[in-house]
């Protein structure tokens, strides 16, 4: 059991995904205005404001006045503290792909709300999968939490997919949570409980059948059908799978080859290469 000082310590000092920065292709670094240049660059992109309630920066002086709201969130006294937020970057290069948070901390009911947003230019690579896993294994196995939810413009289609992928369950609708001008758009929430990501992270993978390279190929072939699919092929460089036609491919590879991918590996299935591995390596135990 975690004690509180325990419990605000990793919160306020420790990062998500450390345990797989080595191996992974994002990892997470403490917000600072080290990266202001970086956010600032994607920040006047109006892509980023879809489905936010503001308006997109017009330089980089707006950018710079968010940035410090956001460090202004993380109360110097680490025990008040509610609110964490991160950069995320590629381990590839470092580049900054976005950033990602967690907020409206109730430590007693030991519950809390995930956020983040992606440089338009990088949207459709995977990455949001990436980021929702490494924030949901900080939140139940090193936090301790019991629940971690979000919130999401009903029209979002891009979150509701990814979320759904990764295992979060639909808890209602908030109507006309948001407003944009004189239009109010409802709120779609959803949550995961330490019970559910246990469930996940255990169930049973005795869906064990001999699948070859063509196999798969010819599935992602069905999904991106204007597409020249090759063991090559991946969410880097193939223009149309993007995060929603890659829901669509997870759904095509249990209902083509009864491969059932956990949460935690629809995250890592953005290429042939690596959802061949993935078949490999269940098939080996």
């Amino acid at each position: 059991m975690i004690t509180k000082p325990q419990f605000f310590k990793s919160f306020t000092n420790n990062l998500p995904g450390a345990s797989t920065k080595a191996s992974g292709e994002i990892y997470f670094e403490h917000l600072s205005m080290d990266g202001l240049s970086e956010m600032n660059a994607y920040s006047m992109d109006e892509r980023l404001y879809e489905f936010f309630e503001f308006d997109p920066f017009r330089n980089i002086s707006e950018t710079e006045n968010y940035l410090a709201k956001l460090l202004s969130r993380m109360a110097p006294d680490i025990e008040d503290r509610t609110s964490q937020y991160w950069f995320v970057r590629r381990t590839s290069d470092g580049g900054l792909i976005g950033t990602a948070c967690l907020v409206g901390l109730d430590y007693d009911r030991r519950s809390i709300e995930l956020g983040y947003g992606i440089d338009p230019n990088l949207w459709g690579r995977g990455y949001i999968l990436q980021i929702q896993e490494a924030l949901k294994e900080f939140v139940f196995e090193e936090l301790k939490l019991n629940r971690l939810w979000g919130i999401t413009m009903s029209t979002n289609r891009r979150v509701i997919e990814s979320v759904c992928a990764s295992g979060f369950l639909y808890e209602g609708t908030a109507r006309d949570y948001y407003r944009e001008g004189e239009k109010y758009i409802d709120g779609w929430r959803y949550a995961m409980i330490l019970s559910d990501y246990v469930s996940q992270a255990t169930r049973s993978k005795e869906d064990k059948t001999d699948i070859s390279l063509e196999q798969i190929l010819t599935v992602l072939s069905s999904v991106l059908e204007y597409e020249i699919i090759t063991d090559e092929s991946s969410m880097e460089n193939t223009t149309s799978w993007d995060s929603l036609s890659h829901m669509g491919i997870v759904l095509a590879l249990k209902a083509e080859l009864s491969i059932n991918l956990l949460p935690s590996e629809v995250a890592k299935a953005t290429s042939v290469k690596n959802i061949t591995k993935l078949v490999l390596e269940r098939n080996k135990k």
